[in-house]
């Protein structure tokens, strides 16, 4: 056969070196990221291959010694290798809560409320800055919960002002903002630049400041009625006077009922025509309380407006500002093709939810559910770069991702449920392969995480079996 690839079920490789103090907790690690790359979604019992393996895990799990960040060090590691082919990539950054049932040590409150516990993980990820946009890994994971609220409960607007104005800013949760940036730009590889883009609730005067002050380079959506200094105009206003340019139609995505919120109302698929706006702009402090010693912001403004919504529903809107120069309209179109590319890190949050089922890991303390998402941010990363690539109407060879011996098993996996596999199989004749050893019907369209999650399941299980055979055979 020829040369092989680095093969998707090596999911090992981005545990190699991980340093947790002792050795045998260290060969324990790599043994159950092979277990989980092997069934990503499946429970841990349903992982571990003997009941004394199952309770080396839960051991490894409630053990001090073993940390989040201890466990993603290596694939951080990992991931810098993937960056040093890149002069330039994105960082996503996102905060997404995981929500538990049951009464787990540890835990606060999550997003809307409800008898569910959980905690958050501010997360960082790696993106090419190039047409592709490939996910390169994750290169940072702040956790944090939120206590109850009840000791503020009854208390006036003014009052819980003052409370949260009495916090310096390194106290204040929204610091983390920050402080994950300044410290995976601290660790970039040598002669390798970041942007960092966030999405709106990153529109913070003391965020930016310090992101500008630690002299990062970021892309951030704010608001498009954010004023230039107090009872000043607003940033839009400022650029109205600019002349718009006719920019491109993109695909806007479907937004159910049930995901709106007030500032993300329901809405349908669909093309929108987009126009923009740019300029450089001068945002002051806007006041005391604001907690920074920067007294102005000089940013450049890039605003993309749809310029017919459909009838009766919202026009898409951005304001983004970048320390990035914007002069053309090739500078503006730059600067919004590295915002586009943040919702990648959304999709990374329904691979660990849905694609590894992470909330669905029944164990009692916050402690050991950071710890397996230590272990399961690395296999949530190779999910997402299968499904995400598979995707790409451009074509791309299935060996990227695969091994030779890998596309062999799986055309022959495939041949035996009267499917095929093309010669020279692109990406995503791969991943609807794998999809339809999970049940996918070609004719549905893209599969969903839940059925590739559940082809991958049983493809790196007749793997495992072929390379046993394979062992016996040679031997």
């Amino acid at each position: 056969m020829g040369k092989s690839g680095p093969g998707m079920n090596r999911l090992e490789a981005e545990f190699a070196g991980v340093a947790l103090g002792d050795e045998r907790l260290n060969a324990r690690a790599i043994l159950i990221a092979s277990r989980i790359a092997a069934a990503p979604a499946a429970s841990f019992p349903e992982q571990a291959a003997s009941v004394a393996e199952r309770e080396g895990l839960y051991r490894f799990l409630a053990n001090d010694g073993v940390t989040l960040q201890k466990l993603l060090q290596p694939h951080v590691q990992q991931t810098h290798e993937r960056m040093r082919g890149h002069k330039l990539v994105r960082i996503a950054h996102d905060t997404t809560d995981f929500a538990f049932s049951g009464d787990r040590e540890g835990l606060g409150m999550v997003m809307g409320g409800g008898a569910d516990k959980g905690f958050f993980a501010h997360t960082a990820l790696a993106i090419g800055a190039d047409e592709l946009r490939e996910p390169l890994g994750v290169v940072g994971i702040r956790s944090h919960v939120f206590a109850a609220t009840s000791p503020r409960r009854g208390m006036s607007v003014s009052k819980r002002s003052q409370i949260c104005h009495k916090k310096t800013r390194d106290e204040k949760l929204s610091s983390r903002w920050e402080k994950l940036a300044i410290d995976v730009s601290r660790a970039l590889p040598a002669g390798v630049r970041a942007i960092h883009v966030m999405d709106q609730e990153a529109d913070d005067y003391a965020l930016l400041a310090a992101l500008q002050k630690a002299k990062l380079s970021f892309v951030v959506r704010g608001a498009v009625d954010r004023v230039l200094w107090h009872h000043g105009p607003s940033v839009a206003d400022a650029l109205s006077t600019k002349p718009a340019k006719i920019f491109r139609s993109i695909r806007v995505g479907a937004r159910s009922k049930k995901a709106e919120t007030q500032s993300h109302p329901a809405r349908a698929e669909r093309k929108a025509k987009l126009s923009l706006r740019w300029g450089a702009v001068t945002i002051r402090r806007g006041g005391p309380l604001v907690q920074s010693d920067v007294k102005e912001l000089r940013v450049f403004a890039v605003h993309v407006c749809e310029m017919t919504p459909p009838t009766g529903e919202p026009s898409i809107e951005w304001m983004l500002f970048t320390t990035e120069a914007v002069e053309t309209l090739a500078d503006a179109t730059a600067i919004v093709d590295h915002y586009r590319a943040r919702w990648i890190i959304e999709e990374y949050f329904k691979a660990l939810k849905t694609g590894c089922a992470f909330e669905k890991r029944q164990l009692t303390t916050r402690d050991g559910l950071e710890r397996a998402l230590g272990l399961f941010a690395p296999a949530a990363w190779k999910l997402l770069t299968l499904r995400y690539l598979g995707r790409l109407t451009k074509h791309r060879p299935a060996s990227r991702i695969f091994t030779d011996e890998q596309l062999v098993l799986l055309r022959m996996m495939l041949e035996k449920r009267a499917g095929s596999l093309p010669a020279s199989p692109t990406i995503r004749d791969a991943m609807f392969g794998i999809a339809a050893l999970g049940g996918h019907i070609l004719n549905n369209g893209d599969p969903g995480w839940i059925v590739l999650g559940r082809g991958y399941r049983r493809f790196l299980e007749a793997e495992e079996v072929w390379s046993l055979a394979r062992s016996c055979d040679q031997s």
